[in-house]
């Protein structure tokens, strides 16, 4: 009687380090998965990138084309970098690189907020090289005006969106 009884206890052993093992298993696998970045957001970062070198492409092409503010190419040439580089170490775990990624995040809008003033200010510079001081590339004039434009833009809607989910805070408590 008392095998039995053993055997029972060791089946019922092995059966707790099955369930033990298949747990750890799943556990595993779902940490892998949580890993893994979804493919949308790497179709969105090389965008990202892509736009970023865009910027300071056309800003180094161009950095002589623009006599109506020469600050304008330099806009997207600084503007390209710096938003690569902190795009790039933002997903850092270093405090150090952390504290450089938001020195770059204030200076990228504080830049931005200068290149806003310096594109806005010329709006609808002559696209023409005989023109003289009042020439721009076409290029680099509207890829500066578009981008700001387009960050803009997205700011308002996340401000509006950010009000609206605070205003209707109350309404998704869930009643008791």
């Amino acid at each position: 009687m008392s095998n039995g009884k053993t055997l029972e206890a060791v089946i019922e052993v092995e059966k707790q380090d099955n369930e033990k093992n298949t747990q750890s298993e799943e556990s595993e696998a779902l940490e892998k998965v949580k890993l893994k970045a979804p493919p949308g957001i790497n179709a969105s970062l090389v965008l990202l990138y892509a736009i970023f070198f865009f910027m300071f492409v056309i800003g180094w092409v161009n950095l002589n084309n623009c006599s109506v503010s020469r600050l304008i190419p330099i806009y997207l040439i600084v503007a390209g970098f710096v938003g690569a580089l902190t795009k790039s170490i933002s997903g850092t775990t270093d405090k150090h690189l952390f504290n450089v990624v938001i020195a770059l995040a204030i200076f990228y809008i504080v830049w931005h907020c200068l290149g806003a003033y310096w594109v806005y200010k010329e709006y609808q510079p002559n696209y023409e090289e005989r023109a003289g001081e009042k020439y721009c590339n076409r290029t680099t004039y509207l890829l500066a005006f578009w981008i700001l434009t387009i960050q803009h833009t997205i700011l308002v809607f996340i401000i509006l969106l950010s009000g609206c989910i605070k205003l209707m805070k109350g309404d998704f408590v869930a009643s008791k």
